[in-house]
């Protein structure tokens, strides 16, 4: 790869998850869907969470982009209003292991749901031949992705 396809494929990275604060997050997040006393960050926690059944708090801060130390007290206060459990790593007793409680698994399934209908109706005048091929681009990257 060249110096101008990496410049490239940065530029339109950047500008893809500014869209996609503008046009989805921002817009979920006005309109209350998750739990109203939760912060930004929490709400971004329990969404990895529900797509992975367990992970450490490394994992998360890698992915979230944030120190041990402040993540540690989302967790702590997320487990505070029973969202999350944090379980021994069967595997390494020095490790912690985050997942969804059940109440937390409850409460995203309905987030969830009220995302898929507000997805819904944001695309609903769209052209269908142009959403079949966002959802089929958004899938190839997505794959591509974890293969890097």
């Amino acid at each position: 790869m060249n110096f101008d396809k990496a410049k490239e494929i940065h530029d339109l990275l950047f500008t893809f998850m500014g869209l996609f604060h503008e046009k989805f997050l921002h817009r979920y997040r006005h309109e209350s869907i998750c739990m109203p006393c939760l912060k930004k960050n929490h709400t971004k926690i329990l969404n990895i969470l529900y797509q992975k059944d367990h992970i450490t708090l490394t994992e998360i801060g890698k992915l979230m982009d944030i120190e041990k130390g402040s993540l540690t007290t989302l967790i702590d206060q997320l487990e505070e209003k029973d969202l999350v459990i944090r379980s021994n790593d069967p595997m390494d007793r020095r490790k912690s292991l985050i997942s969804l409680s059940p109440q937390g698994r409850e409460e995203m399934d309905r987030v969830m749901n009220l995302y898929a209908q507000k997805m819904d109706e944001l695309l609903r005048d769209a052209d269908l031949v142009e959403i079949q091929h966002f959802l089929t681009s958004l899938q190839f990257v997505v794959k591509f992705m974890k293969k890097i």
